[in-house]
């Protein structure tokens, strides 16, 4: 779905969205992810009155989307790349201190992967936690976003929630 797309509306509040990410193009990736994080944010809670800090909160959103429209967007390119990353991504995010419990990066990461065709819902649902972590650490960690493999995970990310801004403002009424 493209932008003029999606911009055929009447929702004052959505056009604003829209607006912001047409806005957020020209940035280099390490601060459009920042903004299309913020974007997402905002459809989303337009969509669903639960808090973005809770689990449920992602998984009320993916109940608004069909198999076929996650089944997509886990088939994007930007998906794979970021999950296969090599060097691997779980060892950009990994804390130096987490422990291989069942949240933990490496695990998260091996869900996706395995669960993209059989469980489409589950994996988004984790994607949307990798990309979390990706923020979490663009907040804590990465201060420049100028190493390599950090242009490279800011890219993938950046395409990744720009599919899922866009899929989001698509169901927004």
């Amino acid at each position: 779905m493209s932008l003029d797309e999606v911009y055929e509306m009447e929702n004052p509040e959505k056009e604003q969205i829209i607006s912001d990410i047409i806005s957020i193009q020209s940035l280099a990736d390490y601060e459009a992810f920042d903004a299309l994080w913020v974007a997402l944010t905002k459809a989303a809670k337009l969509m669903t009155v639960v808090s973005d800090r809770d689990c449920q909160g992602m998984v009320s959103l993916i109940e608004k989307f069909s198999d076929e429209e996650i089944k997509r967007l886990l088939k994007d390119e930007s998906v794979d790349s970021l999950i296969f990353l090599d060097p691997p991504l779980e060892t950009a995010l990994a804390d130096p201190d987490e422990e291989p419990d069942e949240n933990s990066t490496i695990r998260v990461i091996g869900k996706i992967r395995s669960s993209r065709d059989s469980d489409p819902r589950e994996a988004l649902i984790n994607l949307g936690e990798i990309l979390k972590r990706i923020r979490n650490k663009r907040t804590h960690g990465y201060k420049t976003g100028s190493g390599s493999q950090d242009k490279e995970i800011f890219l993938l990310a950046r395409k990744i929630l720009y599919l899922l801004c866009m899929l989001v403002i698509s169901k927004l009424n």
